[in-house]
């Protein structure tokens, strides 16, 4: 556990929207969500897959246009921020519940992201403060507070291990 860390107020749920793990919906073991190089919101995505190396399961969405908002016609609702992936809308592998919420991550990156932030005393913005957009910005309280720091690494530490 770190005791204060300093970039944690520069990076976007975005940058974690690769080869995101989910559960399969023929199987219910882990499958992935390849996104290709998806880094940063876009409006158009070439391709992404998801399979599954248990039973085989695979689809495929190619040139995925993400709506500007509810009314649009055309395009993929994509949704950020929430224990599904954006583009199949399948409930993502590394979820639990702790303190009556839901603690969940994309991947092994995401995960180690939520342990540093957690993990540290002292989180510091170095001039970013107002970067509301980014993750350590949006963390909910109940998972930042300190009172709740101890059960909330325990909770990764357990997710981890399903990896």
């Amino acid at each position: 556990m770190q005791e204060r860390i300093k970039h944690t107020y520069r990076q976007a749920i975005y940058e974690f929207v690769r080869d995101i793990l989910v559960v399969c919906p023929k199987c219910n073991q882990q499958a992935l969500v390849q996104t290709g190089n998806f880094h940063q919101p876009k409006f158009t995505v070439d391709e992404v897959r998801v399979s599954c190396i248990h039973c085989g399961y695979s689809q495929v969405l190619h040139n995925i246009q993400k709506r500007k908002d509810e009314k649009q016609k055309r395009g993929q609702i994509l949704i950020f921020g929430a224990p599904v992936d954006p583009f199949f809308h399948l409930p993502v592998w590394l979820k639990m519940e702790v303190l009556g919420e839901t603690l969940w991550a994309y991947n092994r990156d995401h995960l180690d992201f939520l342990e540093a932030h957690v993990g540290a005393k002292l989180r510091e913005r170095n001039g970013f403060t107002h970067q509301v957009k980014s993750i350590g910005a949006r963390l909910p309280r109940w998972m930042t507070s300190a009172k709740h720091r101890e059960e909330i690494l325990k909770a990764i530490e357990k997710l981890r291990k399903s990896l």
